[in-house]
């Protein structure tokens, strides 16, 4: 793991990964500058997740066919059309726009990066690295929390150009750090016919609880910092945002032992204990009791270890032939559950309103348990094969003696 922290890929991929979260969260944040009323509101809400969603199903596609370095060699140019078209204009029409082209790079970076790097990453410690990897997901919406919640504090003035030079300069560095770097080999040898294109054993029930995983990740997490702080608390917005993504990033500082322990495991207790936190929030409600803090903090938390296990789970296992068009599916289908969410619960009081991002979580739980107890019985059969393997090599040794 630490000699692969030192490549130029490593940095490479980190930093598009950076970039793919600080533009999520463009399209919520850029209310603030453009005038808007509840039905925009929702407008802005509902860009994000459709327009990455397109870029993620282009990327599925793109990268399959025509392999991952070129997708990552120019991908960045979208983001420098994305920052300048915010940048050098003002409106609602030019902001879609805008943040338009940042989605669509983001979901075609990101999905060619997570199916790069699970071609590329060593074996031995590839889940460790994946979630050190990720974490910069976290660091690039806290990137975003931190710049909005200083232009908030300090005037709105600073947002617009503070929000879009820094992706504007990233953009720019990482096509030069992508200048050399390689094809996966594993996608050379599913071309020509030489890698194993099995799929997994369990791959129907995988898809379907990848599925879920990512709907229940991207829609909580959403439900929770943008539309409820929007819809709910503009006054707190800022504040909600960078506690919620400071706190994701500082648990993503620990991958390195969290990437130790069973998937499964992080799954079943990371959705388990963020249900339990939404439920709590959910009775608490307003930012004024002494608890809303903490239990958010904890939410936070819980959500960043979720994530980091079901966004490696979801882009593993599957052939490098059909690997990025796979992981689009699921991750498209996360999106599109969410923004369908987002759309039926935008008149939704506001306790109602938390008890479905509790109900969203609670749907992350039965899954994981589902995938829990998949794991244990695959784990209990290859135990068995062993045992049969060991036992029949004992009696072929006892023949020839």
């Amino acid at each position: 793991m630490r000699s692969f922290w030192l490549t130029r890929p490593f940095w490479s991929l980190a930093l598009g990964l950076f970039m793919n979260a600080y533009s999520y969260g463009v399209a919520a944040v850029a209310l603030t500058w453009v005038p808007h009323g509840r039905w925009t509101s929702t407008l802005f809400l509902m860009w994000a997740p459709v327009g990455l969603s397109v870029g993620i199903g282009l990327g599925g596609i793109l990268a399959d066919r025509l392999g991952r370095r070129l997708m990552l060699r120019w991908g960045p140019v979208g983001y420098v059309i994305g920052s300048a078209s915010l940048l050098l204009s003002s409106g609602m029409a030019p902001a879609l726009l805008g943040s338009g082209f940042l989605m669509l790079t983001a979901g075609l970076e990101s999905n060619t990066i997570l199916t790069y790097s699970q071609e590329l990453i060593p074996g031995p410690s590839k889940r460790q690295t994946m979630y050190a990897e990720l974490n910069f997901v976290n660091m690039g919406a806290l990137a975003l929390a931190a710049l909005a919640f200083v232009s908030h504090q300090w005037g709105t003035g600073l947002l617009r150009p503070g929000m879009t030079v820094l992706p504007l300069g990233l953009a720019l560095l990482s096509l030069w750090l992508r200048r050399s770097l390689p094809e996966s080999v594993l996608w050379e040898k599913s071309t020509d016919g030489a890698a194993d294109l099995s799929m997994p054993p369990d791959y129907r029930l995988r898809l379907l609880v990848a599925g879920i995983f990512s709907f229940a990740n991207t829609a909580g997490f959403s439900l929770l910092t943008y539309a409820f702080g929007t819809e709910f608390l503009p006054r707190h917005f800022h504040h909600l945002l960078l506690v919620s993504t400071a706190t994701a990033f500082l648990v993503g500082l620990v991958a390195r032992w969290l990437g130790q322990l069973p998937a499964a495991t992080i799954l079943l207790v990371g959705y388990g204990l963020a249900f339990m936190a939404a439920l709590a929030l959910a009775f608490v409600q307003s930012p004024g009791h002494p608890a809303f803090w903490p239990i958010l903090f904890a939410l936070s938390a819980f959500t960043s270890m979720s994530y980091l296990a079901e966004d490696t789970f979801k882009t593993d296992a599957w052939p490098s032939r059909v690997r990025a068009r796979l992981i689009s599916v699921v991750r498209v289908a996360g999106l599109l559950g969410y923004a369908a969410v987002l759309l039926a619960a935008r008149h939704t009081p506001l306790q109602p309103f938390l008890m479905l991002i509790a109900t969203v979580w609670g749907v992350g739980l039965l899954a994981a348990v589902v995938w829990w107890l998949a794991d244990q019985r695959q784990g209990l059969k290859h135990q068995r094969r062993i045992a049969t393997r060991r036992i029949r090599e004992h009696f072929r040794r006892s023949k020839i003696r």
